[in-house]
C-alpha cells in the first residue's frame, strides 16, 4: 500500500531543489508550520522528549513513545511528516516492528542513526559498527509495506567524532544497503560540497545545528546548503527554541509585574490564534446542522 503523503515526500527528495522542512514540537506547532506554507514537518526525538515528556533527549523514550507522538503530529496536518527513528529500537531481525509502527503512525518516513547515545551531551557512547548498521538499514528497507515510505540512514561520525572520511564511508555503505537517502548532522555546507559527488542518493542536512563548540549559530546558512547539494534541509530546534523563549519571557514578565496588560504583549491575540484553529469551520457546521 502507499499514500499521498509518502509519495509527496519522496518527490521532495528528487525534485532537484533543497526542500526546507521546519521541525515542530506538538500538534499546534505542526499546524503553524502548515499554515506558514512549508512543504513538510519534522518531529525529532529532541522535541518529542522535551515537549511530550519534559525530558532530555538521552535515550529515555521507547518506540511507542516516539511513534505515538509522531502520529499526533501527522494527524494534525495534510503535509508529510518526517520522524526520528533513533537507532531503530531493535536489531536487524526485529526492526520490521519499528517500520510498521511508523507506517501506522501516518508519517512519510523516518531516519535511523548509528549513534549509540549521549549525542546531545559531552558524554557520547560511540557509534554502531558500520557493517551492523548497514544490515539494519537493509532490514528496515525490506520491511516497508509502502514502497514510498522513506528510510533515511543517518551517520553521526562528523558530529560525534569529527571524522568526515568515516562519515562518508558509512553513508556509502548505508546507501548501498538500500537507504532512500542519507543524513549527516554536523556537516557544514563546505564539507557537503566536498563530498556530495561521492553519494548517489539524496542528502539531508540539519540547518540549525551549531557545528562549532560553544556556538549557538551554525556556520552555514540555508542557501549555502542548497548551493552545496542538499536535497532536504531540516530544522530540529528552531520552533521549540522560539516557544521556550516566548513562554519564558511571558512568565518572567508576569512574575515580576503581576500585570496582565504588560504580560499580554508576549502573546498572539485570541482572534488571530482562533483563526487558524478551525473555529470558523465549526461555526459553519453548527449553523448547517442545527437548521
Amino acid at each position: 500500500m502507499n499514500n499521498r503523503k509518502t509519495s509527496q515526500f519522496k518527490e521532495y527528495l528528487h525534485n532537484g531543489k533543497a526542500t526546507l522542512i521546519p521541525g515542530a514540537y506538538d500538534a499546534l506547532s505542526t499546524k503553524l508550520v502548515d499554515q506558514a506554507g512549508f512543504e513538510g514537518v519534522y518531529i525529532g526525538s529532541y522535541a518529542t522528549a522535551a515537549s511530550g515528556f519534559g525530558l532530555p533527549d538521552v535515550g529515555l523514550l521507547n518506540l511507542t513513545d516516539i511513534a505515538d507522538y509522531a502520529a499526533r503530529l501527522a494527524a494534525a496536518t495534510d503535509l508529510p511528516v518526517l520522524a526520528d527513528g533513533e537507532a531503530g529500537f531493535s536489531d536487524a531481525p526485529n526492526i520490521w516492528r519499528t517500520i510498521r509502527a511508523f507506517e501506522k503512525a501516518g508519517v512519510a518516513g523516518i531516519h535511523i542513526e548509528d549513534n549509540l547515545g549521549g549525542k546531545h551531551t559531552d558524554a557520547p557512547v560511540g557509534l554502531i559498527d558500520a557493517k551492523t548498521m548497514a544490515t539494519k538499514i537493509r532490514a528496515a528497507v525490506d520491511a516497508k509495506t509502502d514502497p514510498d515510505f522513506t528510510v533515511i540512514a543517518r551517520s553521526d561520525a562528523v558530529w560525534v567524532n569529527h571524522d568526515l572520511e568515516d562519515c562518508v564511508s558509512r553513508l556509502q555503505r548505508y546507501q548501498d544497503a538500500g537507504a532512500d537517502a542519507v543524513f549527516a548532522p554536523g556537516l557544514t555546507a563546505k564539507q557537503l560540497s566536498e563530498i556530495r559527488h561521492r553519494l548517489s542518493v539524496p542528502v539531508m542536512v540539519l540547518g540549525d545545528l551549531p557545528d562549532r563548540p560553544g556556538e549557538d549559530v551554525p556556520s552555514s546558512n540555508l542557501s549555502d546548503y542548497a548551493e552545496s547539494g542538499a536535497d532536504l534541509i531540516v530544522l530540529f530546534y528552531l520552533t521549540l527554541g522560539a516557544a521556550a523563549k516566548g513562554v519564558r519571557g511571558l512568565l518572567e514578565d508576569l512574575s515580576q509585574n503581576r500585570d496582565i496588560r504588560t504580560a499580554i504583549r508576549h502573546t498572539e491575540s485570541t482572534t488571530q490564534f482562533e483563526s487558524g484553529m478551525g473555529y470558523a469551520e465549526y461555526v459553519q457546521r453548527a449553523r448547517q446542522y442545527r437548521g
